[in-house]
């Protein structure tokens, strides 16, 4: 799916592809090397990112979902929880 771009032993990637890989917009990626989030070289007319900077920026959204997905932590004593629990569930079938 994805293309490679070779030069000497390095592997080096394109912005579209590297916005593919992540799942975000091109421009997304774009704007990452354009504030210095993600370094990148212009050969010709293509950006290229070496892979030991893709790596670093896909650990750190690696670290970054992994706070995002953590469980809530328990209500404090006194306080109340919003949402539902299986106490709330409501019995759908259909006794008429």
């Amino acid at each position: 799916m994805f293309r490679l771009v070779s030069t000497a032993s390095d592997e080096w990637f394109t912005l579209p592809q590297i916005a593919d890989m992540l799942g975000v917009n091109p421009s997304t990626v774009r704007h990452w090397v354009n504030t210095g989030r993600l370094s990148a070289e212009k050969r010709g007319r293509r950006w290229l990112v070496e892979r030991a900077d893709l790596d670093t920026i896909m650990a750190q959204r690696r670290r970054r979902a992994g706070r995002s997905s953590l469980i809530e932590p328990p209500a404090e004593p006194g306080e109340e929880r919003k949402g539902l629990s299986m106490a709330d569930s409501i019995d759908l079938s259909s006794d008429t």
